[in-house]
């Protein structure tokens, strides 16, 4: 009978030691995936260059159209937003109007009539 009690504590012990391992695993990637999106995402062609800074639950973009009179001239004339995150998904700065996403290596905003993909 002792042995069999030994045993059944012995069990026991065991289950609650690998959940108690398993539960701070997640946790840690958890919080590898939150940390995982903070960077520099950006997008250049022909016409345009844009970049957006992720930092925490937060973003902020800085679009350039390129006119053609020059980088200085191009530069004064860039446009700004920023906003928050949640759960991934990018919002304006109200956190009301869903404008994108991010995963950590892509980020997917509109710019004009298309959804442009920007990369880190």
């Amino acid at each position: 009978m002792n042995k069999i009690l030994h045993l059944t504590i012995m069990i026991l012990l065991g289950f609650s030691c690998s959940n108690i391992n398993s539960s701070k695993e997640h946790k840690k990637d958890e919080s590898n995936n939150k940390q995982s999106l903070t960077g520099v995402y950006s997008y250049s062609d022909s016409s345009i260059e844009s970049i957006i800074t992720v930092v925490g639950n937060t973003w902020s973009g800085k679009l350039i159209i390129k006119s053609g009179f020059g980088a200085s001239y191009d530069h004064s004339n860039a446009s700004y937003s920023n906003g928050i995150i949640k759960d991934r998904f990018l919002f304006d700065d109200s956190g009301y109007i869903e404008l994108g996403s991010v995963d950590g290596t892509r980020l997917s905003i509109p710019i004009g009539n298309n959804i442009i993909t920007h990369y880190k």
